[in-house]
């Protein structure tokens, strides 16, 4: 399950990028929630989307992918990648 295998990326990410960026874990499986997901046209786990300050969408992957690919993304968008 890919929400499973991305719960330690989007963990970690949250805990590196506290300063950064602000992250915001929505589980679509719970019906309080799917209305929101809805919204920002959720149509698979996991998805990532990425709003700038005005809340504007700037990004969106849908599936697993990788810290490094994650870093190399939000640092073409002018985000600070910490070091590690």
């Amino acid at each position: 399950m890919g929400c499973v295998l991305s719960k330690p990326i989007v963990n970690g990410i949250e805990q590196d990028y506290e300063t950064r960026l602000q992250v915001v874990h929505l589980d679509a499986r719970n019906a309080d929630n799917r209305a929101i997901a809805a919204q920002i046209g959720v149509q698979m786990t996991p998805t990532y989307v990425l709003f700038d300050a005005q809340g504007s969408e700037v990004w969106r992957a849908m599936g697993v992918f990788s810290r490094p690919q994650f870093d190399v993304i939000v640092a073409t968008l002018g985000v600070e990648v910490p070091q590690k």
